[in-house]
């Protein structure tokens, strides 16, 4: 993937998103996306997702997280932030 191809964005959702595996899922929906980040719970009980890739697979991946979990998500705040161009895969972090 070209680096000005890569974009970063920075997910908080909030709700009822800790507790429900919702870390897992988003990992989940990111397999066969060429996507790189993490997803981990904040201590306010936010989950918070930094993700990079194309904004095709950045765009999939956020529309994923949100049709399996929408009963559990009241707000999903997206800020744009520059690449980091990690090539480490899509985690949960702790």
């Amino acid at each position: 993937m070209a680096s000005s191809s890569v974009k970063r964005m920075v997910v908080r959702y909030r709700g009822n998103v800790q507790g429900v595996g919702f870390r897992m899922t988003a990992v989940a929906q990111s397999r066969g996306l060429a996507v790189h980040g993490f997803v981990m719970n904040e201590p306010n009980g936010d989950v918070l997702m930094d993700v990079e890739g194309s904004q095709e697979d950045l765009d999939t991946l956020i529309q994923r997280i949100k049709i399996q979990m929408e009963d559990r998500i009241d707000d999903a705040i997206i800020d744009q932030r520059d690449p980091l161009n990690r090539s480490d895969g899509f985690t949960i972090r702790y």
